[in-house]
């Protein structure tokens, strides 16, 4: 077989199993149980933003909106590490470069990284249910 003839043999078999592991992929993902509750953050509802059920031994993340201090969605079972987002658009007030556009707003995390990336909150989620949980948070 040629050079080039085996290249294309090679791409297309790589091709075929990248499409085999693909398929595979979507039945092989865990399910998923109804999770809701609320999140308050000082007392008061935490107004919007994003709560996250994480297994980071597993690379597991479902991400679910907070509105008026309440959540519903769904996530894998088992014990889970939670996190929590706030982010607000802050006025851009950096120094401009020549040449380039400063953007007029950055959008930016409010929570310290003590209610996010470095959360000590957990829940376990469980097929049975109820899964609901209620967080209270403090930046004080």
């Amino acid at each position: 077989m040629s050079r080039s003839g085996t290249s294309w043999y090679t791409f297309h078999l790589l091709v075929m199993l990248a499409g085999l592991g693909c398929a595979k992929q979507g039945e092989l993902e865990p399910p998923r149980f109804p999770v809701s509750g609320t999140v308050r953050l000082n007392g008061q509802h935490l107004p919007e933003g994003e709560i996250s059920f994480r297994t980071p031994s597993l690379g597991l993340i479902e991400r679910i909106p907070i509105k008026n201090g309440m959540f519903a969605g769904a996530a894998v079972a088992g014990e889970r590490r939670i996190e929590f987002s706030f982010i607000r658009e802050v006025k851009h007030s950096g120094p401009k470069m020549p040449g380039i556009e400063a953007p007029e707003s950055l959008r930016v995390e409010t929570l310290p990284s003590a209610l996010n990336t470095e959360s000590s909150f957990s829940a376990l989620v469980t097929p049975e249910g109820p899964n609901e949980f209620t967080f209270e948070l403090s930046t004080q």
